[in-house]
């Protein structure tokens, strides 16, 4: 499966970059908070569940945010079309010095439709996403890179991790349709 995984770097511009962290490093920027990344639905072993915080722009199709102007603005040279978005957040990850990952997950369980994740790397940090197979088995680990872009198949199951060297680690996680 790992040929529905696809990684670019370089499409997102610096000044998209420090556009959007300028905005959601502010103290005034709504974070909320997340008692855990998600649930284990696929019972794994041996993973850390750690607070997240998160800001939806997009929840259920509908726009959920003042900030959807900023959110789209980063999106210009992905290859996401905005339009078919069902989720969109941005989430925090706070450092800690658990090296495992978060449960594993699928984002939506779209039955209807092949939907795919499209995580924005908002800053270099050391918490990695990890993206497994059916058998639970890693078939693909991805490190932060500022501006780096992960696309995949909507119905992998994957996971991020938090950072133990870096202070957090920002994505942006969209869902969409195609």
């Amino acid at each position: 499966m790992e040929e529905n995984i696809d990684i670019y770097d370089g499409i997102v511009t610096r000044k998209k970059l420090d556009s959007i962290n300028k905005i959601i490093c502010n103290k005034n920027f709504p974070w909320y908070y997340n008692f855990q990344t998600s649930e284990n639905d696929y019972n794994f072993k041996n993973t850390f569940e750690h607070f997240q915080f998160v800001h939806w722009f997009v929840y259920n199709s509908e726009i959920s945010s003042t900030y959807i102007n900023d959110f789209k603005n980063v999106l210009e040279n992905v290859p996401i079309n905005y339009d078919l978005i069902v989720r969109a957040k941005v989430n925090f990850l706070p450092q800690t010095q658990n090296n495992s990952f978060n449960n594993p997950h699928k984002d939506i369980d779209r039955k209807d439709r092949q939907h795919k994740i499209g995580i924005i790397y908002l800053n270099d940090a050391d918490g990695d996403t990890v993206v497994f197979n059916n058998n639970k088995e890693i078939i693909k680990r991805i490190t932060p890179k500022a501006g780096r872009v992960l696309i995949m198949d909507g119905n992998l199951i994957h996971t991020s991790s938090h950072p133990t060297k870096t202070k957090f680690r920002t994505v942006l996680n969209i869902n969409f349709l195609i």
